[in-house]
């Protein structure tokens, strides 16, 4: 949400462009993951929109460590999450683990595929 997101908190109206995110792993126990963001495809027929209220937001900082066969190739080893208000209450580090990803909780929400026109 850096470069391409605008802020966003609780109880704000999205619409946003989203991929299916059942194949994501994340190193701590969380819920199921069934959409992520995507500012940067222009796949329209692997994109969503995605449009609802936000409910919750949880800030996910990651411990990153090198794997064994590449050192230079850093994977997530253990996390955290933290109850925030708004995409602006984050830092880039908590107890030594760098910030990874918001999980945002939409309440009274639509799902539909996107149209060519609404990818980047």
């Amino acid at each position: 949400m850096k470069c391409c997101g605008e802020d966003f908190s609780v109880n704000s109206k999205i619409e946003w462009l989203v991929c299916n995110g059942s194949e994501i792993k994340l190193p701590i126990k969380t819920d199921d993951i069934d959409y992520y963001y995507e500012a940067h495809s222009s796949d329209y027929k692997n994109l969503f929109v995605l449009e609802g209220n936000i409910k919750e937001i949880k800030a996910f900082y990651q411990k990153y460590e090198p794997t064994t066969e590449n050192p230079k190739r850093l994977v997530g080893v253990d996390g955290i999450l933290y109850d925030i208000k708004s995409s602006r209450d984050i830092v880039d580090n908590k107890e030594n683990m760098a910030f990874s990803a918001y999980l945002v909780y939409i309440e009274n929400f639509s799902i539909r595929p996107a149209l060519e026109n609404e990818a980047n």
